[in-house]
């Protein structure tokens, strides 16, 4: 008969050993994966929200809307309010018909969230999108009013969000930008 000879302690402790190390060289790779896909993809999102208010401008400026305030263009079927050409940051209804993806969307950041809940909601769903919100409310050199879009798993006070602001002063636009902060991603 031949026993049986199993793992000696010395063995079980070097393989341990080993995996933890495989595991400590591996993990910020796979980390750092995770943090490129949502810089990809707020990057993305931030282009596309460019592409589209510069699409209502143009749009604006062709129905000769781009000198007035509060007028409305129509892009596919959609009522876009517009402020001197520059669309209003209204998502649900709005913006959020004419861009495709995975949003979910969270509310209005000025009357149904507040100042406080706006930049600590955490997003459940793979998308949430916050509009109606003041600049200031997540960021202080956001001029004018916003609209936010964030990945799951963060909240606007992190640091990795798109977003579109415009400000007006009442005769015209003194601000309208898409971009994108990814620090804390």
């Amino acid at each position: 008969m031949t026993a049986h000879r199993g793992f000696t302690l010395i063995e079980m402790i070097l393989v341990i050993v080993v995996l933890g190390v495989i595991a400590i060289v591996a993990a910020p790779k796979f980390l750092s994966v995770s943090r490129d896909a949502n810089v990809a993809t707020i990057k993305q999102v931030a282009a596309g929200l460019e592409q589209l208010t510069d699409s209502i401008y143009a749009k604006a400026v062709i129905q000769h809307k781009h000198k007035v305030s509060n007028e409305s263009v129509v892009i596919n079927g959609v009522n876009i309010n517009t402020y001197f050409g520059a669309p209003q940051e209204i998502w649900n209804n709005a913006l959020g018909n004419l861009m495709e993806g995975d949003f979910s969307y969270v509310g209005n950041g000025y009357y149904d969230l507040g100042s406080s809940l706006v930049s600590s909601y955490q997003c459940q769903q793979r998308l949430c999108v916050i509009d109606q919100t003041p600049g200031s409310y997540v960021n202080n050199s956001i001029q004018g009013w916003g609209l936010f879009i964030f990945p799951k798993g963060y909240r606007l006070q992190d640091g990795c969000y798109a977003y579109y602001a415009f400000a007006e002063n009442g005769s015209q636009v003194t601000e309208k930008v898409s971009a994108w902060v990814v620090q804390g991603c």
